[in-house]
């Protein structure tokens, strides 16, 4: 599916303070489901309504498809390899890669830090992901734009000056990186270095949760046929998490850019990440002008959003199993 870049409408909806609904403010239960979570002065607020399936309302431990917000998770992982000396963000990725090398008028010379600026100039914009009735293909596959991969092969293009071109295609490289560096599973290797150190350990890449998880609609309501894509693009689009999951996941940059004693990274390597290469693009995330870092994310079904002041440390997020509604139903159900 089309990947948003971060939107103003989205930032602006979580600019609303985070709080419970009342029973006049929940939503019908034909109203989809949604998520949000705020973390301000250290302490954690979080609302929920709608529902995640036909029969199943939403609660805080619901589990929806946060699409493109991977890629903060998987940038996460990237650092903790630089972190502890086994790769170097500056030096080319295919020096890493040992089942497949990345082609094109940069492939030699790309580096983990130019895919997750997404400067590396790479294809593919996007994945659509595969229905319940499709067969789902390898890692390889989707490298090489192989059946039964429904995306083109992930290669370079010339790219003057480091110009910025959104790239799933860049991400899915990393996370093959992941791979062969390290010798775990990509889900593996996040859940045990990313998602539990920083305390989001339900949050998944496999495909299928094994928790209680949202099925997406479509902008009409329409739902997706079989309640949602398959995604083995994991590193790009495959993070299943709740609203408090991701406020987490910000929340391990903002603490190892103020080196306390629960960071996951060095404070100079989370600097790192937070600066920007092109444009508002750093490392696995974006850059705004007003000192904050943020990605969204779109899947089929699903909308995601997260945000963090860099100057007062507040973080939020929101998630929602129907695409479009993640703007107007913060603005709408977030009491102020």
């Amino acid at each position: 599916m089309t990947r948003r870049t971060f939107t103003n409408t989205g930032l602006a909806a979580m600019a609303a303070p985070a709080c419970g609904l009342s029973r006049e403010q929940q939503p019908a239960r034909s109203v989809p489901g949604y998520q949000i979570a705020d973390i301000n002065g250290g302490r954690l607020t979080t609302g929920y309504g709608g529902m995640a399936t036909s029969q199943a309302p939403v609660d805080n431990d619901t589990l929806f498809q946060v699409a493109s917000c991977a890629k903060t998770v998987t940038a996460l992982a990237v650092m903790t390899l630089v972190r502890d000396g086994r790769i170097d963000l500056d030096l080319p990725v295919n020096r890493y890669l040992e089942r497949w090398q990345l082609a094109g008028p940069r492939g030699e010379t790309a580096t983990a830090a130019d895919l997750m600026s997404h400067t590396a100039g790479t294809t593919v914009h996007g994945f659509a992901g595969y229905g319940p009735d499709e067969d789902i293909p390898d890692l390889m596959d989707i490298l090489s734009g192989r059946a039964p991969a429904n995306s083109a092969a992930v290669r370079t293009r010339q790219r003057l000056f480091r110009r910025f071109r959104y790239s799933g295609g860049g991400t899915t490289v990393l996370q093959a990186l992941i791979e062969d560096v390290t010798g775990i599973g990509f889900a593996n290797y996040t859940l045990f270095e990313v998602l539990e150190p920083i305390g989001a350990g339900r949050a998944t890449f496999a495909i299928t949760p094994d928790a209680a998880f949202a099925h997406g609609s479509f902008e009409d309501g329409q739902p997706v046929p079989g309640g949602f894509m398959r995604h083995p693009e994991s590193a790009a689009a495959g993070l299943w998490a709740t609203a408090i999951d991701l406020v987490k996941v910000l929340g391990a940059i903002t603490c190892s850019l103020r080196d306390e004693c629960n960071a996951i990274l060095p404070s100079g390597l989370a600097r790192r990440m937070v600066t920007p290469v092109s444009g508002q693009s750093a490392l696995g995330v974006f850059v705004g002008e007003d000192a904050s870092i943020f990605h969204d994310g779109r899947n089929f079904g699903f909308d995601s959003t997260m945000a963090a002041d860099l100057r007062t440390g507040r973080i939020k997020a929101a998630v929602t199993n129907r695409n479009g509604a993640v703007g107007r139903m913060s603005e709408a159900l977030i009491a102020d």
